[in-house]
């Protein structure tokens, strides 16, 4: 029987609160975010990794984040299941 896997924990709300913030109004880190969402966490002061943060599809817009921006908070700094709630967020109407 496989051993059962513990999912890790949310992001810290300042942290989202940030990240948000960036993904709405910052072209250049909206960039390095799809480039690699580690750095551009990292640059926000995040020291951990989190193997959910890769996207496989495109970053929503800056309208989308802002319009949706309650829910993502919620699901970013909460217990994170086996999807990620940044996964697909552009074509899932996030």
């Amino acid at each position: 029987m496989p051993e059962p896997t513990i999912p890790p924990a949310g992001l810290h709300p300042q942290l989202v609160k940030k990240l948000l913030d960036n993904l709405e109004s910052n072209d250049d880190f909206r960039a390095l975010f799809q480039k690699s969402p580690e750095q551009a966490l990292r640059s926000l002061g995040y020291t951990d990794p989190w193997a959910c943060m890769s996207l496989k599809s495109g970053l929503a817009s800056p309208e989308e984040i802002k319009k949706q921006r309650a829910k993502l908070e919620d699901a970013l700094s909460g217990i994170q299941g086996m999807v990620c709630p940044l996964d697909e967020q552009a074509t899932a109407g996030l």
